[in-house]
């Protein structure tokens, strides 16, 4: 589903995986869930192409848990932030939210390591800019796609009724969190392409 002249949304993944063309690169935003993977792989070959990138917004299984199947097929360059690489790596576990349904997601998820994951330092790539936007996760991360005046945001924010809200079950940093979404909203004339609900221009 196209979503900007060069950023489409894969269909039919849990949280929603982006991708944008620019004449040299082709990105992944996000990977989906372990299910969604397979999706992925599947949306790629049927055009004949693959992933040169894979970009992670930050460290949810419902965001990484096709990132092995996507690894495997493609072998694409896969970035996120430093303060998440532990998680997609399976040296660390993700920290839950106080609440009781967080809690219960991270203790049931299970996502497959990826261990070529390199942080956003070494990360270039021409007409994406990052944003910080932590708080629904320690290192959650936007990008800014300038030449289609777009942001691919995750979960920092999510749409409902046409607004960009804050989902308070997952976030683990309220303040940090609603100081992200007040962030992404000084970039009016953009188009917010979130992990859950609908885009929406600001």
């Amino acid at each position: 589903m196209k979503v900007t002249e060069r950023i489409e949304a894969i269909d039919g993944t849990m949280a929603r995986c982006y991708v944008y063309r620019n004449g040299k690169d082709t990105v992944l935003f996000d990977a989906g869930t372990r299910g969604s993977g397979r999706r992925v792989v599947e949306y790629f070959r049927r055009l004949g192409q693959q992933p040169t990138h894979v970009l992670i917004t930050h460290y949810h299984p419902d965001h990484i848990g096709g990132l092995r199947d996507i690894e495997e097929a493609f072998s694409p360059e896969i970035y996120c932030s430093p303060l998440e690489i532990a998680v997609v790596a399976g040296r660390e576990k993700m920290t839950p939210s106080r609440s009781i349904l967080s809690r219960l997601v991270a203790s049931l998820s299970s996502v497959k390591p990826v261990t070529s994951a390199k942080d956003f330092s070494k990360l270039e790539i021409e007409g994406i800019t990052l944003l910080e936007t932590p708080g629904h996760t320690p290192g959650s991360t936007s990008f800014i796609v300038e030449g289609e005046k777009a942001i691919v945001v995750g979960d920092a924010v999510y749409t409902r009724n046409g607004r960009l809200e804050v989902n308070r079950t997952f976030t683990l940093d309220m303040q940090k969190a609603e100081e992200s979404r007040k962030k992404i909203m000084q970039y009016k004339g953009y188009t917010v392409l979130p992990g859950h609900g609908e885009t929406v221009t600001l």
